[in-house]
C-alpha cells in the first residue's frame, strides 16, 4: 500500500525545468551540478518570450495531517517545454514513505503528445540515489544511468521500445494538463504511458463528467476524472498492487484554464480500506507571453 500511495502522489501530483520567474535559476543550477554523479552536466533551459509560465503549490493529507508538500513550476512555448518538480513527505509508518525528491524534465511537444530530452531526478535520502535518462529521439532509444544502482529491473524488465515509448513521471503530468487543448484528444481520455527509469506503467483515465471542487475558497466548476494505476513491465513480485489497490481510481478534478491552453488539477483523493490522501492547490502563479505574472492563491 505505501507503494501506491507514494506513486499516486510523485506520479500525479508532480514529478520539472525551473523558469527564471518563478525560481531562482542559480539555485537550481547549483542543485543540478552539486555533487552530479553522472558524466554529463545539464542546463535548464530559459522560458523565452512566447512562453506560457505556471508555478504550482501543493499540499498534501493523510488522515487529515498535513504529510506532503509539492512544487510543480514551468513553462511551455510553441514547441519546446520545461518542468522542475520537488516533493517532501513526513512519511507515516507503512502507509506513506518519507521521501525527499527533486526532479527536471525538459523537451518539446506537438499535438499528438510530448517528447522528452532529457529526465533528472535526485533523492535527497541516505542513499542519494541519482536518476538520469537522456533521450535519442533521433534512434528512439532511451540511455538511464542510476547511481547508486538499483538491484533489480523487474520481471519482466521495460523493454526499449516500451521505455521510450512513454513519458517521464512529469511530462505525464503535463500531458494530462495539455489534453483537450495543446494535445489532440478529450480531456481525461484514453491512458498516459510512463517509464520512471525501471517501472513502466499506464496512467487510465476515464471522464466521469462534471463536477465541483473547493478552489480560492469556492466550489468552482471541474472536470471529475478517475485515473486508474495499470502496471505494464519493470515491477518486481512485491510492489504490483493488489486487488483493491489496482482496482481503486485516484479522483482529481480538473478546472479548465483557455487562456492557457491547459486543464489543472485542483485536487487529488486516493481513498482505500479506511485510508485517505487528499492533494489540494494551495497556490498558483500564471504569466501569459508578454504578460505580467499572476498570483491565484487558494
Amino acid at each position: 500500500m505505501k507503494r501506491i500511495i507514494t506513486t499516486a502522489l510523485l506520479g500525479l501530483a508532480v514529478s520539472g525545468a525551473a523558469s527564471a520567474a518563478f525560481i531562482d535559476q542559480s539555485r537550481n543550477m547549483a542543485a543540478l551540478n552539486d555533487g552530479n554523479i553522472m558524466a554529463k552536466t545539464y542546463t535548464v533551459p530559459a522560458a523565452g518570450p512566447d512562453a506560457t509560465e505556471f508555478d504550482f503549490k501543493l499540499k498534501g493529507y493523510v488522515f487529515g495531517f498535513k504529510m506532503i508538500t509539492a512544487n510543480y513550476t514551468g513553462w511551455y512555448g510553441e514547441r519546446d517545454y520545461a518542468v522542475y518538480s520537488d516533493l517532501k513527505t513526513s512519511g507515516l509508518g507503512a502507509l506513506l514513505k518519507k521521501l525527499e525528491i527533486w526532479a527536471v524534465t525538459a523537451g518539446t511537444y506537438t499535438r499528438s503528445g510530448l517528447t522528452p530530452d532529457f529526465h533528472i531526478q535526485q533523492n535527497m535520502d541516505n542513499k542519494n540515489r541519482r536518476v538520469e535518462m537522456n533521450y535519442n529521439n533521433n534512434r528512439g532509444y532511451i540511455h538511464v544511468a542510476i547511481d547508486p544502482p538499483i538491484g533489480s529491473q523487474g520481471i519482466p524488465a521495460a523493454t526499449p521500445a516500451e521505455r521510450y515509448s512513454a513519458d517521464d513521471t512529469i511530462s505525464a503530468v503535463l500531458n494530462m494538463m495539455m489534453r483537450g487543448q495543446k494535445i489532440d484528444g478529450s480531456v481525461c481520455s484514453g491512458g498516459v504511458r510512463v517509464f520512471d527509469s525501471k517501472q513502466h506503467y499506464n496512467l487510465r483515465m476515464e471522464n466521469q463528467g462534471a463536477g465541483r471542487a473547493k478552489f480560492e475558497g469556492d466550489k468552482v466548476d471541474t472536470v471529475l476524472c478517475h485515473i486508474y494505476y495499470e502496471p505494464i513491465s519493470g515491477f518486481d513480485p512485491e510492489d504490483l498492487p493488489d486487488a483493491e489497490e489496482g482496482g481503486t481510481p485516484i479522483v482529481m478534478h480538473m478546472k479548465a484554464f483557455p487562456e492557457l491552453g491547459l486543464y489543472v488539477p485542483v485536487r487529488f483523493t486516493y481513498r482505500i480500506s479506511s485510508i485517505k490522501a487528499v492533494i489540494k492547490l494551495d497556490e498558483m502563479v500564471i504569466k501569459k507571453p508578454g504578460g505580467a505574472a499572476e498570483v491565484i492563491a487558494d
